[in-house]
């Protein structure tokens, strides 16, 4: 997998998880939904995909 096809699968995480339904609760249940962990290599880009990612959504990073 290369980086641009990590970074849109990480991106449909976040955006399945921000999904809501119809009545404003979040359609897969905070209580249910899990971090994202990536693995890699010292210097790849994982932290700076993150913090892209997380930006367009307003999304808290823990990094």
């Amino acid at each position: 997998m290369n980086i641009k096809e990590a970074k849109e699968e990480i991106r449909k995480s976040v955006e399945i998880y921000l999904d809501k339904d119809e009545f404003g609760e979040y359609a897969i249940p905070v209580s249910r939904q899990h971090p994202i962990f990536m693995v890699g290599a010292p210097g790849i880009g994982k932290a700076a995909i993150m913090q892209q990612i997380a930006s367009e959504p307003g999304v808290a990073l823990v990094s």
